[in-house]
């Protein structure tokens, strides 16, 4: 055994600090406050530091975990680089915990790690939260378990073999999930509650409650039964479409009069769990992938047969000395054993006696669907016991006959020990693949912090998971597997060493090296993809570190922040594998760096990572992808959910055939400007009002003073459309133009009675309390809810922080030094002189988005008749103004919203500003966590599902390589927090036909393209020679947005342009020169067939150089 430090035998740890708010802003919006703070107070203790348990730690590390105890008594093999990255070849020798915890440190310094020998194992175990295994035989966890039951410490078991995985968990005879599903549960506006017993409540007309009966609610902000407004929770009843009961009586209550929202409570549920003993005699296995739930009997009998192997092996010790590798002739042994289990386990029995059982694979696929969409929640087997609370979940009543193509004929005879699975699995049985390990350890992480926080549903109680499809069609010769000691060894006993070759010899291009391009990244260096001197791994992302990267992207550390990623990524990789050969680049992948990503690089790569976050991106990805005919995987996440998607040259279809629902809601224009009812609505409007004072404003008068264009724009539009922009333009430049911080001050107090008194008060005066619709109705009702003006008070903590926040930033528009001593600010703001709120006649609000386009729409139709008033008021201005000329070199600093700063008020500014509107409007209040996530368009992140995409990602990549049929590769879907997992075949691309005057018709997919040699060929030669060798006539040719040829043209144009060579033909026509380093260029045709008829092509790739 190696010698080990370990710390104090108490394990104490220094005292609790305060979490770092920005740092875990995205994991916050994941989780939740209060379940990162148990994770940041949490301790968890690991046996088996292997390549899942390094994926195990990473990833608690990364989320803030407080204290990490690792128990393993091994040292390091050449063995373990092949899945355990956190280990180099420098550490071969050492010993492997303490090796791992030294890169462990790295990644978060304020983690304490703890190393523990095995002998002292169970003496530390109460002192941590959780307990999870990676390694050790069966006997031996079981004796752990029933230890961690009776500390009340859950347990997790996680461990890869080959191509295969497991993960169990037990939290406990009565564990408490708080949340079983994460998903927020938003303010619901009432519309009116009855003076009745019991009181019906009833939710405006455009919402929809979503209660069921004995849901819990909580009442805010309603006026005239104000008895309602308390903490306590109300247990609703008789639940319609929008309206329910709750237990009050409200009949000596003051009449219900406007406004009030209501919350509904999360509700505690328990979930029982069987010991690890128990549950391997009967088990309840969750749903990784619907179409191999018949081989979950079967691999929960083949993990055990082989453990129990090793454990005979190695002459009965706790845990062996790495994973054995099994021969073929030990198979015989492990089927004895296998056999022997299945017999005591009665799988068979219970098989045959649910023959006729429920749980088919339509009901299934009813559940799944077709796999295009994450699926938030499923409870098929909603029994009592160890059933999970909305877990994806089958136990063996259930179990029916399914599979894929692949399935063996004994794993389709589900009463029968499916005996190849068996071997299969012993095959790998030594073997950790870093995409498994990485989805075995995100899975496993997610339990992890279920267990600490409560927060989801757990595992309920067993997963397996398998992707054979990856394995070569035709195993490889013995001669291909043999060990040669190198750190690729256990991949090649799986895939052997040409195929090892063919890896390393791999170029590849990754868009984005985020969290999801670190996971990748980190596989791919694993794999050994692009290591040898004649392969590469070419990376680009234009982004820098941030603070809040630090906990989902692996390769970034403190030492990083601010610098470019794609250079520290590389620095990272080589740090993993020395023979990482990583291009890193930071360039953005899009149309403005085509001469960089041309036609000689894509013609230079296999294929394509996509691990951006917007469908913008991936669509334009996409289209590359396909241009070039290469293989695009693709990866998605966002909070726990996740998706890959794989593209496959002819045969499957892109990105860009089916629609993503979309990124970002639009909000209706008049529910944000005058009648906002939710949050949403508040943080929306403070973001652009941000954008208008901070960015446009300083934008607008920059193109004022510096380009005449702006100015003879503004002069040629409407008056009524001209006058705003030249009031900015003045208060600008004349009267707000601050010389001071003081003056700073005086602008940001102006504009608290702007925003939050005087605009009010003008809504109010239009539309009066009492006021009734057209159709008699009370006009402030429904969503509609009458808003309040506020009275400024400095001392109130909220106006205050608007006005430090407001200060600053005018402050640095303009360039002056700021200030954030409240008593600066107090000083000032008693000598500011508000002036006295008039209301104006006449003043038109829509109120409706249709009204306001009708109102813009006639103020620009009909310039005879504009508003003389208007018009004068213009002129004025334009007088008023200063002249360019007389501010030469004067500009204002345009300021874009940064969410990751904390200094720069930013976050500051939309917080107060929405929580102050919500004030006006009786709304929920926001924070600056919330005002990030609207303001900065934050995706939620967690590592765990992050490792897990990442991991499926690289699974895909072994079925490019090896040419696999469309068959075998997967679409997956999955959400840690139910858990639920779903996977889907790839949809196979259109085959479409066109009858060409030849006696061949043409056949194509959307992967085709006609290829043509065109060097110094001109646009009539062109055309004849695509009719001579397709037999089709071309009748409209573009480039881009240009229109180059069309029949219809005019005969002069006709003339003009058949002679031009096709490169001049771009330059003069499409007004675009072609890189010199471009030699193919790609037109888009439309062409008539055989019958005359016009009919879709594919485009033409014309080699013009």
């Amino acid at each position: 055994m190696v010698t080990m430090d370990v710390d104090g035998a108490n394990n104490s740890l220094s005292p609790a600090k305060e979490i770092d708010d920005l740092r875990y802003s995205r994991l916050i919006y994941t989780l939740g406050r209060e379940a990162v703070q148990a994770i940041y107070q949490s301790k968890v203790l690991i046996l088996g530091c292997n390549g899942v348990g390094a994926e195990i730690a990473k990833n608690l590390v990364l989320s803030g975990v407080r204290g990490l105890g690792l128990v393993d008594d091994e040292a390091v093999s050449i063995g373990d680089l092949s899945a355990q990255f956190l280990l180099t070849e420098a550490d071969i020798g050492r010993n492997r915990a303490g090796a791992s915890a030294a890169k462990l440190k790295e990644m978060n310094p304020t983690a304490e790690i703890t190393l523990i020998p095995v002998l002292q194992l169970e003496s530390c175990l109460s002192s941590y939260q959780v307990f999870v295994a990676t390694t050790g035989n069966m006997p031996y966890l079981m004796e752990i378990n029933l230890l961690c039951r009776s500390l009340g410490v859950p347990f997790i078991l996680a461990t890869s073999r080959g191509l295969f995985s497991q993960v169990f968990a037990d939290f406990g005879d009565n564990f408490y999930v708080v949340d079983e599903t994460g998903e927020p549960s938003g303010a619901i506006l009432v519309e009116s509650i009855t003076q009745d017993f019991p009181a019906t409540v009833t939710v405006v007309e455009e919402q929809r409650h979503g209660l069921e009966d004995g849901d819990q609610v909580v009442l805010r902000g309603i006026k005239g039964m104000e008895e309602l407004n308390r903490d306590a929770s109300f247990t609703v009843a008789g639940t319609g479409t929008s309206s329910f009961t709750i237990p009050e009586d409200t009949r000596n209550f003051g009449r219900y009069l406007s406004g009030g929202y209501f919350h509904k409570v999360k509700q505690e549920k328990v979930v029982q769990f069987l010991s690890l003993e128990g549950s391997l005699h009967s088990p309840k296995f969750g749903l990784s992938d619907p179409a191999k739930v018949a081989r979950n009997p079967h691999l929960h009998v083949a993990f055990q047969a082989i453990s129990e192997f090793e454990r005979r092996k190695s002459g009965g010790a706790s845990i062996a000395t790495g994973a054995r590798l099994v021969k073929e002739e030990d198979h015989g042994e492990i089927l004895e054993y296998a056999r022997e289990i299945w017999e005591q386990l009665g799988f068979h029995e219970r098989v045959r006696e649910s023959s006729n059982g429920s749980f088919g694979m339509e009901e299934i696929a009813e559940v799944v669907g077709d796999g295009r969409g994450i699926i938030d929640s499923v409870d098929i087997h909603p029994s009592s016991g160890v059933a999970g609370v909305g877990c994806s979940s089958i136990d063996l009543g259930g179990i029916a006959e399914a599979g894929s193509s692949k399935e063996s004929k004994a794993s389709r005879k589900v009463d029968t020990l499916d005996e190849e699975l068996v071997k299969l699995l012993a095959r790998g049985a030594h073997v950790e693949l870093s995409p498994i390990a990485a989805i075995t350890g995100g899975i496993a992480a997610q339990e992890v912090m279920k267990a600490i926080s409560g927060v989801f549903t757990p595992l309920s109680q067993w997963l397996y998971f398998d992707a054979l499809e990856c394995l070569p069609s035709v195993a490889p010769p013995p001669e291909e597997t043999i060990a040669s000691g190198s750190r690729y060894d256990l991949q090649t006993a799986l895939f052997g060493r040409k195929f090892q070759e063919l890896l390393g010899s791999l170029q590849w291009l990754v868009v984005g090296a985020g969290g999801l391009g670190s996971e990748v990244l980190k596989n791919l260096v694993m794999m050994g993809v692009g290591c040898n001197p004649d392969g590469n791994i070419t990376v680009t992302d234009m982004d820098r570190v941030s603070r809040p990267n630090l906990v989902d992207q692996l390769l970034y550390q403190i030492d990083d922040l601010d610098r470019p990623k794609t250079p520290a990524a590389a620095r990272a990789l080589r740090n993993i594998n020395p023979a990482a050969q990583i291009h890193a680049l930071q360039e953005k992948f899009d149309t403005d760096t085509e001469g960089i990503f041309d036609s000689s690089f894509f013609k230079s790569v296999a294929g394509v990572f996509s691990a951006v976050d917007s469908a913008q991106a991936r669509l334009y990805i996409d289209n590359r992808c396909v241009t070039h005919r290469k293989p695009m995987i693709d990866g998605g996440k966002h909070g726990t959910k996740g998706s890959v998607q794989v593209f496959v040259p002819f045969q499957s279809e892109m990105y860009a055939s089916s629609n993503d629902p979309p990124e970002h809601k639009d909000m209706p224009i008049c529910t944000l400007k005058n009648f906002p009812y939710s949050a949403e609505h508040t943080l929306q409007w403070a973001v652009e009002t941000f954008e208008t004072l901070f960015k446009k404003r300083p934008l607008d008068v920059n193109a004022y003073l510096s380009n005449r264009d702006f100015q003879d724009s503004i002069r040629k539009s409407p008056p009524t459309s001209r006058l705003p922009i030249l009031e900015t333009l003045r208060d600008a430049l004349l009267r707000h133009r601050p010389l001071s911080f003081e003056a700073c001050v005086q602008w940001a107090r102006l504009q608290f009675e702007e925003l939050f008194v005087n605009i009010i008060k003008q809504l109010c005066f239009t539309f009066p309390p009492g006021m009734t619709t057209t159709a008699g109705a009370p006009f402030w009702s429904g969503t509609k809810r009458a808003p309040a003006p506020l009275t400024f008070d400095p001392l109130n903590p909220l106006h205050l922080e608007f006005i430090v926040a407001a200060a600053n930033l005018q402050a640095t528009v303009y360039g002056l030094k700021g200030c954030q001593e409240h008593a600066v600010f107090l000083d000032i703001l008693q000598n500011v002189e508000v002036p006295a709120f008039e209301p104006k006649e006449g003043v038109k609000i829509a109120v409706s988005d249709s009204e306001y386009r009708n109102m813009g729409s006639q103020r620009g139709m009909r310039p005879g008749s504009e508003d003389s008033a208007a018009v004068e008021a213009c002129e004025a201005l334009l007088q008023e103004l200063p002249t360019p000329a007389t501010l030469a070199g004067y500009r204002l600093t345009p300021i874009d919203f940064q969410k990751d700063d904390e200094r720069n008020f930013h976050a500051e500014f939309v917080a107060t500003a929405a929580s102050l509107r919500a004030c006006n409007y009786g709304i929920p209040v926001s924070d600056k966590l919330q005002a990030r996530f609207v303001g900065g368009k934050i995706i939620p992140a967690i590592i765990t599902s992050t490792a897990m995409v990442g991991g499926l990602m690289c699974l895909e990549l072994y079925k490019i390589l090896l040419q696999k049929p469309l068959t075998d590769y997967k679409h997956a879907y999955f959400n840690l927090a139910v858990p639920l997992f779903t996977f889907a075949q790839p949809i196979r691309a259109v085959q479409n036909t066109v009858a060409r005057r030849q006696d061949t018709p043409l056949t194509w997919t959307l992967w085709d393209r006609f290829e043509m040699e065109c060097v110094g060929m001109t646009l009539e030669a062109f055309l004849a020679e695509f009719k001579r060798q397709q037999g089709l006539e071309i009748t409209m040719l573009s480039f881009g947005k240009s229109l180059l040829y069309a029949e219809f043209l005019p005969r002069k144009k006709l003339q003009d342009r058949l002679p031009l060579p096709l490169l001049e033909l771009i330059t003069v026509i499409g007004k675009v020169t072609i890189p010199a380093t471009e030699s193919r260029i790609i037109f888009s045709i439309s062409c008539t067939d055989a019958n005359d008829d016009d009919v879709e092509v594919p485009d033409v790739v014309a080699r013009v150089r």
